[in-house]
């Protein structure tokens, strides 16, 4: 076993409250950020202090849902100013793009670099580190591995990196991943995680390959 990884299911959006996929790149419904402030607290109750990266899918619920679950264990200065979060050395919000949803329905087509930083300030260097066509699902200029299955070998590479790195500092082990259910289906095919839930896995590498279990 490499380490431990935390998989979330963001948090109730709009197009899940409406019933509505047309929605570009949908926010959290009202009623989906009570869950996400519920789900961080439940999470603490079980895994206080082993958390030592965060990472999400650039998708607007999904940057709200770790926002939202998380100001205990991330870094106060990714908050707005008027947030209400004190002030918290933590961990660096990490964005990856694999981890967006895969179909390309408006509700899961991400938005723009220059939105995306209008709308979270906080996270404006880890944005701007994004492909400028990160949202962009298929064709030429899109940035995405092709076939799926290079995704999910690129997001396991990815959490096995960080993991060594994390093995190297003074700080929490495990890896909290928030991302979507076409994510989730890829890296765990068993899982059934509820929006607004997260389930524990072992990363774990047999026969040169890697695996969640």
């Amino acid at each position: 076993m490499l380490g431990r990884i935390h998989l979330v299911r963001h948090a109730e959006g709009l197009h899940n409250l409406r019933n509505d996929p047309t929605i570009p790149d949908a926010s959290l419904s009202e009623r989906g950020y009570d869950f996400a402030e519920d789900l961080g607290h439940r999470f603490i109750r079980e895994y206080s202090n082993c958390v030592g990266a965060i990472i999400s899918s650039p998708l607007r619920r999904t940057i709200q849902t770790s926002l939202t679950a998380f100001p205990r264990i991330l870094d106060s200065t990714q908050y707005a100013k008027n947030s209400g979060v004190g002030a918290n050395k933590g961990v660096m919000l990490a964005l990856d793009a694999n981890l967006q949803e895969i179909t390309d329905l408006p509700c899961n087509t991400g938005s723009k670099v220059v939105d995306l930083t209008e709308q979270f300030p906080g996270l404006k260097s880890e944005i701007e580190n994004l492909n400028k066509n990160w949202h962009k699902k298929a064709g030429p200029d899109s940035p995405l591995p092709q076939p799926l299955s290079k995704r999910r070998t690129e997001i396991l590479n990815r959490l096995q990196s960080t993991l060594t790195d994390l093995k190297n500092k003074s700080m929490g082990k495990d890896i909290i991943v928030v991302t979507h259910q076409g994510v989730i289906a890829l890296l765990a095919p068993t899982a059934n995680i509820p929006v607004g839930q997260w389930q524990t896995f072992h990363l774990v590498a047999e026969n040169g390959e890697l695996f969640l279990k």
